[in-house]
């Protein structure tokens, strides 16, 4: 289990105020938040490695992609 500390008063408040005290809605948005940075960093990574002509095969790419995220 991990636990976060919040020392921004104003997020707090907007945390509060969007879920209230539902910690299984809080759990999933920040879930869905880690897994779309994740996705962010993987694309960043992909755009560097094009444009250094480290491309592969569409199909690789598809294939790694989607065995990640399923």
């Amino acid at each position: 289990m991990l636990n976060i500390k919040i020392d921004n008063p104003e997020l707090e408040r907007n945390i509060k105020q969007t879920f209230g005290d539902d910690v299984q809605s809080l759990s999933r948005a920040f879930a869905e938040f880690v897994k779309q940075k994740q996705v962010r960093q993987d694309i960043e990574i992909s755009i560097k490695q094009l444009d250094d002509g480290e491309a592969i095969e569409m199909k690789d790419v598809i294939g790694e992609i989607r065995s990640k995220y399923e």
